[in-house]
């Protein structure tokens, strides 16, 4: 097999994001990027797209939490990769993966003419972004993007947050957020913002569910509170993912801490 128009890996100059904390040095992070397009077989006009942007914490950190952190990052970016797997090991495992996996299915379609496809519609695409999305009180909001394009009409685009406790390592929930019982105050104060949230306004007429709820998918910054409300989830696909910010001012009564 051949691999056409690689892209080998390149590292971008760390970038140090500052806590908001007694600490005046926080987490420096550093990006890897890898991209390429790999043909289904030889000659053909089918090929997958395939491209890797993530931030990855390097420095700044006692080093089993920096060790912890990268893990969480890695599983949530990479399924099913070994826990002990450094970040370059589960890019290079998962593009391993998925190319493997592009060529099982489609070399099958193929050579079935009950399926009638053509190599040009075999093509696939596969694009994995992580980067740091905001930096709060110890707490760093970190979001995964995943898009991919098996064949039909359109691709898909999947959103995932993570927001992670820089002084132990661990996970933050919405339960670690928020009091016992904020759950019908928040989604009164997300349905509230879902309107100013819309591109247009009045798409609030197209949407599946008008009074949201918190879904456990969030991040924070400055700002506030965002939940991410991925395609189809309150909405049809044009309207894409919804995310929804609740500013702090309003949050404070439902804090465990302030």
């Amino acid at each position: 097999m051949r691999i056409k128009n690689t892209l080998l890996t390149a590292m971008a100059v760390a970038v140090l994001f500052n806590a908001v904390s007694c600490s005046e040095s926080g987490p420096v992070t550093t990006t890897l990027e890898t991209s390429g397009t790999y043909m289904l077989s030889e000659g053909s006009e089918a090929e997958l797209d395939l491209k890797i942007d993530i931030e990855y914490l390097i420095s700044g950190l006692d080093e089993e939490i920096l060790g912890n952190i990268n893990r969480t990052l890695t599983s949530a970016m990479f399924e099913e990769m070994p826990s002990d797997m450094s970040i370059e090991e589960a890019v290079a495992a998962y593009k391993d993966r998925k190319v493997a996996e592009y060529r099982k299915v489609n070399l099958s379609l193929l050579q079935d003419s009950t399926y009638g496809i053509s190599p040009a519609s075999a093509s696939w695409s596969d694009y994995t972004t992580g980067a740091v999305s905001g930096f709060y009180d110890d707490i760093l909001s970190y979001t995964v993007t995943k898009y991919a394009y098996t064949g039909g009409a359109h691709g898909t685009t999947f959103v995932k947050a993570l927001n992670l406790d820089i002084k132990t390592g661990e996970a933050v929930t919405e339960e670690d957020m928020f009091k016992a019982g904020y759950m019908d105050r928040l989604s009164e104060l997300l349905t509230g913002r879902l309107p100013e949230s819309l591109e247009n306004p009045a798409d609030t007429s197209m949407l599946f569910e008008k009074d949201i709820r918190p879904n456990g998918n969030f991040t924070i910054s400055d700002s506030g509170v965002t939940y991410i409300y991925n395609q189809y989830e309150i909405g049809p696909y044009v309207l894409g993912a919804v995310n929804v910010t609740v500013p702090w001012s309003e949050l404070k009564d439902l804090l465990r801490k302030d």
